[in-house]
């Protein structure tokens, strides 16, 4: 029979190279992958998923400043809720592409410093997700829509202004 040869040995210096060589690839596929995860984001489907998420909840959000009320327990809640939709995407995205995120991260880091402008609305939404005031203040955005949608009063213009807009047609 013939030899059978024992795949090579796993050393420090070669798992480094190896950590290397993926590193350098990662760096000229960060802007690609970044690309990709944005058009992932910004599939219809899940933007959907998120509309209607936050159309269900919006309405125990006050309409007042976020700095102005008190914030239930329930808003974090809410928040981390909101993050999981956006994480749990991401993570989809990774596995199906095969990309180890930790390994990119830093290349990853540097496009979005250095080349802001095409990701823009990946940075946003990402920070969004992230950001429990920028979340606070979306959800009083999608309460004005739907307050609007549904031919409420909306609470913005003073009463008499609204007394007044009654009789246009």
């Amino acid at each position: 029979g013939r030899s059978r040869h024992a795949p090579p040995k796993s050393t420090p210096r070669t798992r480094g190279r190896a950590r290397a060589t993926a590193g350098a690839m990662a760096s000229k596929l960060a802007p690609e992958i970044l690309e990709r995860l944005r058009a992932y984001l910004e599939d219809e489907e899940f933007l959907m998923e998120v509309a209607a998420w936050a159309w269900e909840h919006c309405e125990k959000f006050p309409y007042e400043a976020p700095n102005k009320w008190e914030h239930p327990l329930e808003f974090t809640r809410l928040h981390a809720e909101y993050r999981e939709l956006f994480e749990g995407r991401c993570d989809e995205f990774l596995e199906e592409e095969g990309i180890d995120f930790k390994a990119i991260l830093d290349d990853i880091q540097t496009e979005l410093r250095e080349r802001p402008g095409p990701m823009r609305a990946l940075v946003d939404s990402l920070s969004a997700s992230e950001d429990y005031l920028r979340f606070c203040t979306y959800m009083q955005q999608v309460r004005t829509r739907r307050d609007w949608a549904e031919g409420k009063d909306l609470q913005r213009p003073s009463a008499e202004d609204a007394d007044d807009n009654e009789d246009s047609p």
